[in-house]
């Protein structure tokens, strides 16, 4: 009878913390969505690099910058500017990977749709651990104090962590940067379409 209980409370625990940890998504997605047009910025860290950006939201559209890409996406089409380079590439937006900083407007979408959550804590922050459905990399999303937005988002591979800490996020009401070929005119364009 001991046995039945400890594990009953074993999965209720366990199922207690998946909705938590998917109720935690939730309120972030719908945090950043209730802001309407947003801007982030942010820095990444992966062992002694360290770089920081910014990224700006409208709909299913956006823009990143970083000290040396800037990508713009909008209307299905992704230009990816590299100032190192002196190229831009153009592809479908159909490429787009599915972390915060290859699709922000649709991270928390596919990180909920992918991903198994879990409660967790990461460096005493109130966290989501996620693990995709196949495989033994995993995402950890921190809260900031109000638990209403993400603060950290940690991409855990092969023992290495990708750590990209969100600084601060607001809405955004200027016009929204468009890619203008006639920006960048001694660029190299590669059309990958």
């Amino acid at each position: 009878m001991r046995r039945l209980i400890f594990t009953l409370f074993i999965i209720i625990g366990i199922a207690t913390a998946t909705a938590s940890a998917q109720t935690l998504l939730d309120t972030f997605k719908n945090s950043i969505a209730a802001l309407g047009e947003y801007r982030v910025e942010f820095t990444i860290e992966l062992g002694e690099y360290k770089s920081s950006g910014s990224y700006i939201v409208s709909g299913d559209n956006f823009y990143i910058t970083t000290s040396d890409i800037e990508l713009y996406v909008a209307d299905g089409v992704k230009y990816e500017v590299n100032s190192q380079n002196r190229e831009i590439v153009v592809d479908s937006a159909e490429s787009l990977g599915s972390d915060i900083l290859s699709n922000p407007a649709r991270c928390f979408d596919v990180l909920s749709e992918q991903f198994k959550a879990a409660d967790t804590t990461y460096k005493g922050l109130k966290a989501v651990c996620l693990t995709p459905q196949e495989g033994s990399d995993r995402v950890v999303v921190t809260a900031d104090s109000s638990c209403k937005l993400p603060k950290q988002i940690v991409y855990i591979s092969s023992g290495e962590e990708l750590v990209i800490t969100i600084n601060s996020i607001s809405s955004f009401r200027d016009a929204f940067p468009l890619f203008k070929r006639e920006t960048y005119p001694l660029y190299e364009l590669i059309d990958m379409r």
